[in-house]
């Protein structure tokens, strides 16, 4: 689609189109900006309307096909949001005027925007090392990038509500053998009512507009990659640990009704207390299907020998000369360095968890949001990115989790 074609274009235009257009480096201006803003909300209007459908409907949740419906739209709107972004920069920077014609930008001057900001302007700290003259763009990633509690397997459901009320089942309708004839003692099964409150998670942060345009690699990318990152990390935190007193959600740990098991009190010298806890899952009519614990405490069971000293192989060991392995007994294992690891008071404790991901339930009210805002600081030349997430974690069965606790290195 030519451009002139596209600032007249006021129905949806496919996004594979979107992003060809985008990577033209003529596609810039205000025209082109209104017309990309007009197809980001085209999707979000898209979107809203299958939340209204479910709404009008009574229903707290949204069928399979609208679910379908609703990620592929958020999917695309955030794809626009970056598009959006790029052509804002090359409006911005005048990158299409070659670089003789460029007039020569003057020496920086003066001090920082304000002491929170010192990270983030170009002349210094942090953002003299993304803002070189000619480095290049690679930039090393040191941390985890992804929520381990999402990664075990654990179930997802997405609200349309502030407050998600799921029935739990506390007892079955009992059944007892009659005589022909003979009368049937009713019976009725045992049903209490848990909520979720997804609460809000969010990071802020104040950059240069100079940063934005001189910074290599792209600071905005960068930092949309370390806020969702941040935010990843940070409900870890709160799903495994969290407090329950808001804004905070409530964690595995103080989760009321868990099997705790605080027989360890050592350094492990075999894997008993999983045995254990997996046998009272399966007791509780759960299926083990997620361990999660420390690095350390796993570095700690994977120095285990299997026996004397003519076997002093890692217990964990798959086979001889191979790698420890990332299970036990069969369950996965998954590591979080968010899990605390000084429990007791003198101590280094830790705890390890063993649950059933699948009665372990994520409830979203939003996504992880990332948006650049220009408007606002317009005054000091600098931009806001925010980054908003809302979620809520609740165990219908609290006896499908099993914490080990004073694991002692």
């Amino acid at each position: 689609m030519e451009i002139e074609k596209f600032v007249k274009q006021t129905e949806l235009v496919p996004l594979a189109e979107l992003t060809t257009l985008a990577a033209n480096r003529g596609c810039f201006g205000d025209d082109v900006h209104a017309a990309f803003t007009t197809q980001l909300q085209l999707r979000q209007t898209a979107a809203q309307a299958v939340l209204d459908t479910a709404s009008q409907a009574n229903r707290d949740t949204l069928l399979a096909s609208e679910q379908r419906s609703y990620d592929g739209t958020m999917r695309e709107r955030d794809a626009i949001l970056g598009l959006l972004r790029n052509v804002e920069q090359r409006t911005e920077t005048r990158s299409f005027v070659p670089e003789s014609q460029r007039s020569q930008p003057a020496k920086k001057t003066g001090g920082l925007f304000g002491l929170e900001l010192r990270a983030l302007a170009e002349g210094s700290g942090a953002g003299a090392v993304i803002a070189p003259d000619d480095w290049s763009s690679t930039f090393i990633d040191r941390l985890a990038a992804e929520s381990v509690m999402l990664q075990t397997g654990v179930r997802r459901i997405t609200t349309i509500r502030d407050v998600l009320h799921m029935p739990r089942i506390d007892s079955d309708p009992s059944a007892a053998w009659t005589a022909e004839a003979g009368t049937i003692t009713p019976s009725d099964p045992g049903y209490t009512d848990i909520t979720a409150t997804p609460r809000k998670l969010a990071s802020l942060q104040v950059i240069s507009n100079e940063l934005i345009a001189d910074s290599n690699p792209d600071v905005v990318s960068l930092l949309e990659m370390q806020v969702a990152r941040s935010l990843a990390l940070k409900f870890d935190l709160g799903a495994f640990e969290g407090s329950g007193t808001p804004p905070e959600i409530r964690g595995l740990k103080n989760v009321v009704g868990i099997t705790s098991d605080t027989s360890l009190a050592a350094a492990p010298a075999n894997l008993d207390v999983f045995a254990k806890a997996i046998t009272t899952l399966a007791a509780n009519n759960a299926k083990a299907s997620a361990i999660v614990m420390h690095p350390r405490t796993f570095g700690t069971l994977s120095t285990i020998k299997q026996g004397t000293a003519n076997n002093n192989m890692p217990l964990l060991l798959t086979t001889p000369g191979g790698a420890v392995a990332r299970s036990i007994y069969g369950v996965p294992v998954y590591l979080s360095s968010q899990l605390a690891i000084n429990e007791g008071v003198g101590t280094n404790e830790s705890s390890a968890y063993v649950f059933d991901a699948s009665q372990v339930i994520v409830v979203f009210r939003q996504d992880t949001s990332i948006v650049l805002d220009r408007s606002r600081l317009f005054n000091t030349d600098q931009s806001e990115l925010r980054a908003i997430l809302r979620a809520d974690l609740i165990v219908p069965n609290p006896l499908a989790v099993v914490r080990i606790s004073k694991f002692i290195v």
